[in-house]
C-alpha cells in the first residue's frame, strides 16, 4: 500500500482517509505502524471538546496508535478545502483532553497527525505543528519524509509508550512465601489420613481405575441411565447442560441408555448386520470431554445389547488416549492396535489354530493360488514353504493381517465387526480431524462397523467442512455427560456393596494425640455415605463448587472426589466421632474448600489442587497486575448469553478482548498472555477445544470452572486466605502481613478465622489503592460501584466476605448478583 503521490484524487474526507492517511500511517514504506496498533474512531468515547463548535454527540478523532494500553498518537482528517489547521486543533484538544484525566506527568497522547488533503501538519500535542509538508514530498526515500520518520515513525511511538509505562509500572511483584521459607514450604506435603488408608483400594478400583477389568465392572453397576440424570441449578444449567442442535444439514440423535437397551444404536447394529454396506459404516458419538462415551460402549457391550446380537458382534477397542498413538504412522499404528484389542477382547477364538490363520488370510492365499499349483506341479514342498512364508509374512503385517481378520469375522462366520476408536476426544483438535481421516482409511479397510469419540464442539465446527463433510449425510449419536454427584452416587453404591462382603474384618489408624482406633471395615461404607450426604445432599454451595470445576469431565470430579477423602487436612479425629456413633460427619465449607486448594499439599499453589488463583500476574508482563485475570473473567461471565465474532454464544476473539482491556489500561500482550494463563487453567474454553495456548484471531468463553471462581470463590474467606502465600504484590508491609501469617499457620498448623480475615483486609486495602492508580492511569476515576468492571465486583465480593464475618449472617444478598 503507497500513496499515488503524482495523481491523487481526493473529493471527500473518506477519500482523504483511505488514500492518503491510511496509507502513509501504516504502510512500511512511510510510519509503519502495525495494524494492530491501528484504531478507527468508533474505538474511543466521544467527548465536548469544544463547546463552541457544538458536535452532535461530541467528538473523537478518525484514527487513533495505542502502544501498550496508551493513546500515543491522534489522527485527524478533513474533507478537502477544510482548513487542515482545524483538523489539527481538534486533535490537539482531545488529546489534551485524554491526558488530563490521568496522573500529572503522565501525557500519553502526545503525537497529531492531521490533513484534509494537499497538506499535512505532524506535531506535539501541546505545541504547533512541528510539519507542514504537502503530501507530495512525503515520496519513500525523500529527505522529508526520513525527517517525519524520526520523530513519528513507529520506534519514536514506540519509545514513547516505554517512557509512559516506565511512569506507571508498579515495583517488581513478590509472592510471601519465598520470606516465609521459599520453595521448601509450598513444596511441602501433608500425610494424608491414615484412615482412608484402607479406602485406597476401593478408590481406585472404582473412582479412578484406567484398568479394563474395572471399567468392565463399573460400566455393569455403576453406569448413569439417562433416567438417573438429575438436573443443574439454573445458572449452572446454562454453562455445564448439553444441548443437542437439531438442524437441517446434519442429525443428532441423543442415546438414552435405560437399564437394559439403548435403541438408538441396536437399531444402527441391525440395520449394519441386514445390509452388510460394502464400505463399512461409520458412526460417530460425539459429547464433552469425560462425558462417558468410552463407558457408555463399554456398558453397551456388556450389558445393553439384545440377546441377539450379543452372540454375533465381534468388538476391539483402539485406544487413542493411552500415550503410544503415532501419527506419523498412523495406519500401521492404528492396525497393530486393532490386531491387539481384537484378540485381548475375544479370547475365544484361538488363533495359534492353522484353520484360523487360513481362514483370516483366505482371500490373500486364494489370490495366491496360481503360483502355489504352478510350484506345486513340480515340487509339493516348495509350494507349502512358499505358502507358509507367506502366511508368516502376512501375519508380520499388521495392516494385511487386520484385513484378513476383518474378511474372516464378516464373512467366513458372518458376524458384526465392531471397532471403537476410544478417547479421541482427548486429542487437540486438528489430530482429532486426523484421526477422523484415519478412521476412513480404516473403515474402507476392513468394512467393519467404525465407532469414532469426537467432542461436540469439534462435531458441530466442522460437521460442514473438510474432512467432517463426508459424514454429512450420517447420523451422529450425542452422550450427554451425567452430572457429577449422579456419577459419585454409583460409584459409592459399588463400594458399599464390595465393602459389606469384607464385614469381618477391620481397620486402624491413628489419631493426632497418637491414640490407635479400629473399627469394623464395614464402618467405612457408613463414612462414605455420610460424606456424600454432607457434599451433595445438604443445600450449600460447596456441590455447585466442585460441579463448577469439574465441569464435563466426569474423571476430573471422581478424582477431585477421592482427594476430599485422602486429604490430610481431612482430620482422622473429624471422622473419628462420626464412626464410632458420635453424631452426624459435618465438614465446614472452609475446611472443603481448603481441601480442593491443596489436596495433599501445606499449602496453596498453582499446582496443589482443582482451584486457581485469578489474583495471579506474572513480572515479565508490562503493566503488571493482579486485576487483568479477572477483568478477563468479569468480561467473559457478563457476556456469555452474547454471540461473539464467530458467531457462537460465549465465545470472543482474543484481538477483541486485548482492544476492550487496552482500554481499561492493560497492555494488548500481557492480554494475550493472560488469557493463555486462564486457558491452561481450565478457566475458560478455546474454540480450538486445546488448553495449551490460544492466538488473537481464536476464540474463547468462560468456563464452568472460571465462572464459580469469578462469582463465588472470590467472596469465600478460605479462598482469599489460602491464595495469598502465592500472590505476588508489591507492597513491602502486605507482603510482611501475609508471609508472617504463612509462618504462624505452618507452626500453629491453622489460623483462627479472625486471623485469616485481618490478613484479607490487608489485601483488599492493598487492592483497593491498586485499583484506583490503575483507573488513574487509564484515564478515568476508579468507582467501586460500577457493574461493568471486574476489579469494583471482585472489591465488593470481598467486602461481602469480610462483612459476612463480622455480622454472623448467612451470606444471602439482598439483591440478585449481576452475573446471575
Amino acid at each position: 500500500m503507497h500513496i499515488n503521490h503524482d495523481n491523487l484524487v481526493l473529493n471527500s474526507e473518506g477519500d482523504v482517509e483511505a488514500k492518503l492517511l491510511i496509507p502513509l500511517l501504516s504502510s512500511e514504506l512511510y510510519l509503519g505502524i502495525p495494524a494492530q496498533n491501528f484504531f478507527s474512531k468508533e474505538y474511543l468515547a466521544p467527548t465536548e471538546i469544544d463547546k463552541g463548535a457544538k458536535v452532535p454527540g461530541g467528538y473523537y478523532p478518525d484514527f487513533s496508535v495505542w502502544i501498550h494500553g496508551f493513546p500515543i498518537l491522534l489522527v485527524e482528517a478533513k474533507t478537502p478545502g477544510v482548513p487542515v489547521e482545524q483538523a489539527y486543533r481538534e486533535a490537539s484538544l482531545y488529546a489534551r483532553h485524554l491526558n488530563s484525566q490521568r496522573p500529572t506527568g503522565l501525557n500519553p497522547a502526545s503525537f497529531i497527525v492531521a490533513s484534509s488533503g494537499t497538506r499535512v501538519l505532524f506535531g506535539r500535542w501541546d505545541a504547533p505543528p512541528e510539519f507542514d509538508v504537502h503530501y507530495k514530498l512525503l515520496r519513500p526515500g525523500s529527505t522529508t519524509l526520513q525527517e517525519v520518520q524520526q520523530v513519528y515513525g513507529f520506534p519514536a511511538l514506540r519509545q514513547h509508550a516505554l517512557e509512559c509505562l516506565r511512569k506507571v509500572k508498579t515495583n517488581r511483584g513478590r509472592r510471601p512465601f519465598n520470606n516465609a521459607g521459599g520453595p521448601a514450604i509450598i513444596n511441602a506435603k501433608k500425610a494424608l489420613n491414615s484412615f482412608a488408608a484402607d479406602l485406597s483400594p476401593i478408590l481406585r478400583r472404582y473412582f479412578t481405575s484406567r484398568d479394563a477389568s474395572d471399567i468392565k465392572e463399573i460400566s455393569k453397576y455403576a453406569y448413569v441411565s439417562s433416567a438417573e440424570v438429575t438436573e443443574y441449578d439454573r445458572v449452572l444449567e446454562s454453562l455445564l447442560k448439553d444441548r443437542v442442535q437439531v438442524r437441517r444439514d446434519t442429525i443428532v440423535e441423543r442415546l438414552e441408555p435405560d437399564g437394559s437397551s439403548e435403541k438408538h444404536i441396536e437399531k444402527a447394529f441391525a440395520v449394519f448386520d441386514e445390509e452388510r454396506p460394502a464400505a463399512g459404516q461409520l458412526q460417530i458419538i460425539q459429547g464433552a470431554v469425560g462425558a462417558g462415551k468410552s463407558l457408555f460402549i463399554r456398558r453397551y457391550k456388556e450389558v445393553l445389547q439384545s440377546p441377539g446380537l450379543m452372540t454375533r458382534c465381534r468388538w476391539a477397542w483402539v485406544d487413542f488416549g493411552s500415550g503410544s498413538f503415532d501419527l506419523s504412522n498412523a495406519q500401521v499404528w492404528l492396525a497393530k492396535a486393532f490386531n491387539e484389542s481384537f484378540q485381548a477382547e475375544n479370547p475365544e477364538i484361538d488363533f495359534g489354530k492353522r484353520e484360523v490363520l487360513w481362514g483370516i488370510f483366505a482371500k490373500q492365499v486364494q489370490r495366491r493360488k496360481p503360483i502355489y499349483d504352478d510350484v506345486a506341479a513340480w515340487d509339493e514342498t516348495k509350494a507349502a514353504i512358499l505358502r507358509n512364508e507367506d502366511l508368516q509374512k502376512w501375519q508380520d503385517d499388521p495392516i494385511e493381517y487386520s484385513i484378513g481378520l476383518a474378511n474372516y469375522i464378516l464373512g467366513q462366520r458372518q458376524e458384526l465387526l465392531l471397532v471403537v476408536m476410544d478417547n479421541v476426544d482427548r486429542l487437540d483438535l486438528k489430530t482429532q480431524l486426523d484421526v477422523f481421516q484415519l478412521a476412513l482409511w480404516f473403515m474402507g479397510q476392513t468394512k467393519a462397523f467404525t465407532i469414532l469419540q469426537m467432542r461436540d464442539e469439534t462435531y458441530e465446527r466442522f460437521k460442514t467442512k473438510p474432512p467432517l463433510d463426508t459424514f454429512r449425510a450420517g447420523i451422529a449419536f450425542h452422550i450427554t455427560p451425567p452430572r457429577f454427584i449422579d456419577v459419585v452416587r454409583k460409584r459409592l453404591d459399588l463400594s458399599l456393596r464390595y465393602l459389606a462382603d469384607r464385614a469381618e474384618t477391620t481397620q486402624s489408624y491413628t489419631l493426632p494425640s497418637g491414640a490407635r482406633i479400629t473399627v469394623p471395615t464395614n464402618e467405612l461404607g457408613r463414612f462414605l455415605q455420610d460424606l456424600y450426604v454432607e457434599l451433595f445432599e445438604r443445600r450449600r454451595n460447596i456441590a455447585r463448587i466442585m460441579e463448577s470445576l469439574a465441569g464435563k469431565d466426569v474423571r476430573r470430579a471422581l478424582d477431585m472426589f477421592v482427594s476430599i477423602i485422602t486429604s490430610g487436612h481431612l482430620g482422622e479425629d473429624q471422622i473419628t466421632s462420626q464412626v464410632r456413633g458420635g453424631g452426624e460427619l459435618r465438614i465446614t465449607e472452609h475446611n472443603l474448600l481448603k481441601i480442593l486448594m491443596r489436596t495433599d499439599y501445606q499449602l496453596f499453589s498453582d499446582r496443589s489442587g482443582f482451584i486457581s488463583n485469578i489474583f495471579s500476574f506474572e513480572n515479565e508482563w508490562n503493566r503488571p497486575s493482579n486485576f487483568l485475570l479477572i477483568e478477563i473473567l468479569f468480561f467473559l461471565a457478563s457476556s456469555r448469553k452474547r454471540s461473539g465474532q464467530i458467531g457462537i454464544e460465549g465465545y470472543f476473539a482474543v484481538q477483541h478482548i486485548c482492544e476492550l482491556m487496552q482500554k481499561r489500561g492493560y497492555d494488548t500482550e500481557d492480554t494475550a498472555k493472560a488469557v493463555n494463563l486462564a486457558l491452561t487453567w481450565n478457566l475458560i474454553d478455546a474454540d480450538h477445544m486445546g488448553n495449551i495456548s490460544a492466538i488473537l484471531s481464536d476464540s474463547v468463553k468462560i468456563s464452568a470452572s472460571g465462572f464459580i471462581h469469578l462469582r463465588t470463590l472470590v467472596e469465600r474467606l478460605e479462598y482469599l486466605y489460602g491464595i495469598l502465600a502465592t500472590t505476588r504484590v508489591t507492597d513491602g508491609k502486605v507482603l510482611s502481613t501475609i508471609a508472617e501469617a504463612t509462618e504462624r499457620e505452618l507452626r500453629l498448623g491453622d489460623l483462627s478465622a479472625r486471623a485469616k480475615l485481618q490478613v484479607v483486609e490487608a489485601f483488599r486495602g492493598y487492592l483497593l489503592k491498586q485499583a484506583t492508580a490503575l483507573a488513574k492511569a487509564a484515564g478515568s476515576q476508579f468507582d467501586i460501584a460500577d457493574r461493568n468492571s471486574g476489579a469494583a465486583y471482585v472489591l465488593r465480593a470481598m467486602e461481602r466476605a469480610i462483612s459476612r464475618f463480622y455480622t454472623q449472617d448467612d451470606g444471602k444478598k439482598a439483591e440478585v448478583d449481576l452475573l446471575d
